[in-house]
């Protein structure tokens, strides 16, 4: 991926993943807490999803990758933005390292979030590859 193409993902990915972060963030509330989400921790789950966002230059090269390469920046990718959210989660005091069940619950909706991204991008990409191949179509057709 080029420069232009990563800042236009990261763009369209930050939405998403700050809404996800907050339902991810509400549903652990009410498991390990009392369900309420003050502006203190709003603000850190922006601060999170800023540095996640950031994350996505893992994908950044000159040349085209193939698929292996790719898989494994996805791969890598994954791994880092789980390592920036339990790092923010634990200084913030949201998990207790002590609870291993509680951090294997908030991987477990990193990941969740992190598959709903990816998702939801993906799709996002196949619908404005169909716009294009439209207009083409049409601008071609006469």
């Amino acid at each position: 991926m080029d420069i232009k193409e990563i800042i236009e993902r990261m763009f369209n990915s930050f939405f998403v993943i700050f809404t996800g972060s907050v339902l991810a963030m509400y549903v652990y509330s009410l498991t390990y807490g009392d369900g309420t989400l003050d502006v203190h921790n709003i603000t850190a789950l922006l601060g999170m999803t800023v540095l996640a966002d950031l994350a996505y230059f893992i994908f950044y090269s000159k040349k085209e990758l193939n698929k292996q390469q790719m898989l494994v920046r996805l791969f890598i990718h994954m791994l880092t933005i789980t390592g920036i959210m339990l790092s923010v989660s634990g200084f913030m005091k949201w998990i207790t390292w002590r609870e291993p069940i509680q951090v294997i619950v908030f991987i477990g909706l990193v990941i969740v979030v992190y598959i709903m991204v990816a998702l939801i991008s993906e799709y996002q990409s196949k619908k404005l590859a169909e716009r294009l191949t439209q207009k083409l179509k049409e601008r071609y057709k006469g």
